[in-house]
């Protein structure tokens, strides 16, 4: 059986919370510590060894927890900063992303469906259903799990940014290392943002692109 694109997504999103544990356990533990536990495993440490085994999947199981124990549209707020239903490029599928594309024929689009649709909803259930028609197509499911993957890992990061501000409140780490750790999980979270939007772009793009070049 083929993997789902989260199945397809898990390694890349465990690796995303592994390599930002170990960032903030060297902010607030320090280097030495984190040296420790690394020269602990060179040496052949069972505990150590167990518990480097036993996070990977202690995080797959957080991923698939939060996966679906987040909403959804809480997770596009967190992505594209609007609360109304209609948040998604779909909603705008076909008055603004066709007419900036110019591999998007709106021509031919109206001739195989009818009118295009102008109010946002309309157009997200128009588009929807495209997608369906094309969901198989290598650039649809390419950009469709580059946007899931950037959606969770936007949404990560926000929570990592909560853990780390509840950690520093109980390891009392220096004021500087508050301001670096803040910072530096609050760009990573705008860099996600920025790609997961992008992703969602070009993902509504490419089934409009498909499918108005398909005979």
């Amino acid at each position: 059986m083929a993997k789902s694109l989260k199945e397809k997504n898990q390694p890349q999103l465990i690796t995303f919370l592994l390599a930002n544990a170990v960032g903030l356990g060297i902010l607030l533990e320090g280097l030495k510590h984190m040296l420790f536990l690394l020269d602990s495993l060179s040496k052949g440490n069972i505990a150590v060894i167990f518990r480097l085994v036993a996070i990977p999947a202690g995080l797959a199981l957080l991923i698939g927890i939060l996966g679906w124990a987040v909403p959804k549209r809480w997770k596009e707020t967190v992505i594209f900063w609007r609360t109304e239903k209609n948040c998604l490029p779909s909603s705008r599928a076909f008055s603004v992303i066709a007419l900036n594309d110019p591999r998007i024929d709106r021509k031919r689009l109206a001739k195989k469906h009818g009118p295009l649709p102008t109010a946002p909803d309309q157009q997200t259930v128009l588009w929807y259903s495209l997608y369906r028609k094309n969901a198989e197509n290598g650039a649809v499911e390419d950009a469709h799990c580059a946007y899931l993957r950037y959606r969770e890992m936007t949404a990560l990061a926000v929570s990592v940014m909560t853990i780390f501000m509840v950690a520093s409140a109980v390891v009392h780490p220096s004021s500087r290392t508050i301001l670096v750790g803040a910072f530096v999980i609050a760009a990573e979270y705008l860099v996600l943002l920025v790609a997961a939007r992008n992703a969602a772009g070009h993902f509504v793009s490419n089934v409009l692109a498909i499918e108005s070049a398909a005979e």
